[in-house]
């Protein structure tokens, strides 16, 4: 093996399958990546159903297409053996022996394959990574072998230029880029450099990589030779091959791109990588797992008990990890991270609902992060809304790196039609959502800072939108809100929807308080706030009035109406469940008929009584999951995870422990069917949050810390670490007890009150608090 692998399998993801319509799915799967840039698990020599995939975050472009779209960049470890004349591929030899592990704990894949022509076999073994440690630095090593002769070989590495964006659910492919230039550098040769520019923007996408020979230990020179095209710069060597002999090569690689560098792009590929080559690979991957064992030290999570989730909770953790930014790049998280171009790489409301609380507890200046993302855009949102009709600041439903509204007209449906796309004009949730993300972060945090420099502008400008939105119906004396679509997007133009209006009411309410908060402890910083937006204390006074008068449809036993009008669609439910415990489409209703039956398609009022859990009574939750569940489809990777911590909520163990697996088996298992498409991070993020909201119990009911855990009858133990207010608490699950202590912290004054099991403790440093059950 080219490096020692992770001992414990429940650190590694294998697969050994080699079917060509498989193949989408592992590459899926298999993906590394660093936040700066994302790498699709392909097979090195490239196969014909295979999709590489090397996306730069951040880096978008439009070309051709209806809407910009996260560009797939050259292709940077593309490797090419042949022995005897004959390419050693998938597509082209037979594989008698095929296998690849991902090593979660390291963020590296390793692979071996033996490849047989005629009666000679050949071994290929490779391992790669992308570093966390130096975000433009990525290495990988290869091997080949032959098992049953002397033979006459020819290897190349090549950066590839070729690649194009598959033109995914509507378009046809497009090359987002330009190869501007393909040549060898250095004194002998032995490195080359291809760079290129995207269409629209013209950002500069710089790779250079250096093929070492020197492990191979070939005597001969004569054999080398660049390998320069329009399209293409890479290295190659050939050279005989004795019987038995393992010959290894590694490849050393840089990355940049104008975003960082608005010059010398080049000047820094090389000197990255000249860095890279004389510290070697085994230096780069110790500082690159190091890197790794400090977020999986604040990130990971412990199950005693459960052998399977153990490891699958970790590979949820593992992608999101993989797809977390550098805090120095102006960047947030799209809906299928680095891993893949469906949703063109938008960044949607799943980022500050399912995927933030992660990283506000575990990474919170990974969290901060996505949350200046939408404040460097506020702008542009403001733009948005005026276009609208509104006033503040309405964030588009899909945005992209210029902050401006990238949704597409069309896209395709679950039966493969084409149908036209409302959400931007109408899911405008979106934007209570995003202050409900700057809400937990400040909550968690503390970070006054970040709100009073940033956060309350977003706050204020978003309750001023809400102010606009609603209409005044003055035969019942309230305010509602029409013509929207909430999270059940079966429903495309509803009145109140539920979910939406309880958001909006919360929204103007928090703003008020927040305004109010700010006059008596920063009455100047609110003061030039005010004047920069044009805010007065009457318009403040006026979003109070307004929330009170929302209307809330609900029935006087507790029972939400979705949306007005809602109970008197046709009632079709849920009868049956699929060998994985989904939904089985109940028969008789086709997509178009959908929309007029009370059929949902991902948690609504179910994911309002997650979010707002402390303002429902159980009863209320019980009656509402009660109902709801008989008629939610699941057809997003969105919603199990609410549905999940509701059940905990409601003490229904099981069914909370039944939709935990389903969620955590999302793209392990493919239970979409559409995980080559790339990873779903509202699911990776859900996990989590049924981990840490539901298991562990987490809640922050004003700014303070409780936790009230329920450990599964599975586990013996359930241990995870989070940040609240600068401070690093470990929270350790068995059958008998509960224990907490801090870690370490950053607070000027360490300590806080702490509620476990609703009874109220102090926390302080070198203290742990032990309850028992």
């Amino acid at each position: 093996m080219l490096l020692r692998l992770s001992s414990d399998e429940g650190w590694t993801i294998s697969g050994d399958s080699i079917e060509t319509a498989r193949m989408g799915f592992w590459e899926t799967v298999f993906t590394l990546g660093n936040g700066y840039l994302g790498s699709r698990g392909i097979l090195e020599e490239g196969c014909e159903k295979g999709c590489a995939g090397t996306y730069f975050a951040g880096v978008y472009d439009r070309g051709a297409g209806q809407s910009y779209e996260l560009v797939n960049a050259p292709n940077p470890v593309r490797v090419e053996i042949c022995a005897g004349g004959r390419k050693l591929s998938v597509d082209d030899m037979e594989v008698v022996e095929h296998h690849r592990i991902l090593d979660l704990k390291k963020a590296a894949l390793w692979r071996r394959t033996v490849f047989k022509d005629g009666d000679k076999r050949y071994e290929y073994e490779s391992v790669r990574f992308f570093s966390l440690s130096d975000m433009h630095a990525g290495a990988m090593a290869f091997s080949f072998r032959s098992l049953d002769g002397d033979v006459q070989v020819i290897v190349r590495h090549i950066i590839d230029g070729t690649t194009e964006n598959a033109g995914q659910a509507v378009g046809s492919p497009i090359k987002h880029y330009a190869v501007t230039r393909a040549e060898a550098f250095e004194a002998g040769g032995e490195a080359v450099y291809l760079e290129a520019k995207t269409n629209d923007y013209g950002i500069a996408l710089g790779i250079a990589a250096a093929l070492d020979m020197k492990a191979a230990r070939l005597k001969a020179r004569a054999g080398w030779q660049n390998l320069m095209g329009k399209d293409y710069a890479g290295r190659q060597c050939a050279f005989k091959a004795g019987k038995g002999k393992k010959y290894r090569f590694d490849v050393y690689l840089s990355l940049y791109t104008s975003r960082e560098k608005k010059q010398g792009v080049k000047e820094a590929c090389l000197d990255e990588l000249r860095t890279a080559g004389r510290r070697g690979f085994a230096y780069l991957f110790k500082k690159h797992v190091h890197a790794w064992e400090n977020r999986w030290r604040h990130s990971g999570v412990e199950i005693e008990g459960d052998s399977f989730l153990q490891k699958a909770v970790r590979f949820n953790i593992y992608h999101l990890l993989a797809a977390a930014p550098p805090a120095d790049i102006d960047v947030s998280v799209g809906a299928k991270t680095l891993s893949g171009e469906w949703y063109k790489g938008h960044v949607f409301w799943d980022t500050e609902i399912f995927v933030l609380p992660l990283f506000v507890f575990t990474q919170p200046e990974v969290a901060k992060n996505f949350l200046l993302y939408r404040y460097r855009r506020l702008p542009q949102a403001r733009e948005g809304t005026r276009a609208q009709g509104y006033r503040g600041a309405l964030w588009p439903w899909e945005s992209a790196a210029g902050g401006r509204d990238e949704t597409p007209q069309t896209w395709v449906n679950f039966d493969g039609t084409v149908i036209p796309v409302h959400t931007s004009k109408r899911e405008h949730h979106i934007a209570g959502d995003i202050v409900y993300g700057i809400s937990l972060y400040h909550r968690a945090t503390a970070d006054d800072d970040f709100m009073w420099r940033y956060g309350a502008e977003m706050v204020f400008e978003t309750a001023r939108f809400w102010a606009s939105r609603v209409s005044y119906d003055r035969t019942g004396e309230c305010y509602e809100i029409k013509g929207v679509i909430g999270p059940n997007e079966f429903q495309e133009c509803v009145d109140n929807n539920s979910y939406t209006n309880a958001l909006a009411r919360w929204v103007l309410r928090y703003a008020a308080d927040l305004y109010y908060r700010l006059q008596k402890s920063r009455p100047r910083r609110l003061d030039f706030i005010a004047k920069k937006i044009g805010l007065s204390g009457s318009e403040v006074d006026a979003w109070r009035e307004t929330a009170e008068r929302i209307v809330f449809l609900v029935s006087p036993d507790g029972l939400i109406e979705e949306f007005e009008g809602y109970f008197k669609k046709k009632d079709v439910t849920i009868t049956e469940l699929d060998k994985n415990g989904m939904p089985v489409w109940p028969a008789g209703v086709s997509l178009a008929e959908v929309k007029e039956t009370q059929l949902v398609k991902q948690a609504d009022v179910i994911l309002l009584l997650q979010l707002f859990s402390g303002e429902f009574s159980p009863d209320v939750k019980k009656i509402n999951f009660d109902y709801y569940i008989k008629r939610t489809t699941h057809k997003s990777s969105l919603s199990l995870s609410s549905h999940a911590i509701i059940a905990l909520e409601l003490g229904d163990e099981k069914r909370a422990y039944d939709y935990f697996i389903q969620a955590a088996k999302t793209d392990l298992v493919d239970l979409y069917g559409n995980t080559d498409l790339g990873i779903h991070a509202a699911a990776l993020g859900g996990v989590w949050q049924i981990i840490g909201y539901g298991f562990a119990g987490i809640a922050l009911p004003d700014g303070m810390l409780k936790v009230n855990p329920v450990l599964p009858r599975q586990w013996r133990r359930l241990a995870l670490r989070l940040w609240f207010k600068k401070t690093l608490v470990e929270l350790a699950v068995t059958k008998d007890t509960t224990k907490v202590f801090i870690v370490k912290t950053k607070a000027r004054n360490p300590g806080f009150d702490i509620e476990i099991y609703g009874k109220k403790y102090f926390l302080g440093p070198g203290e742990e608090i032990i309850v028992k059950r």
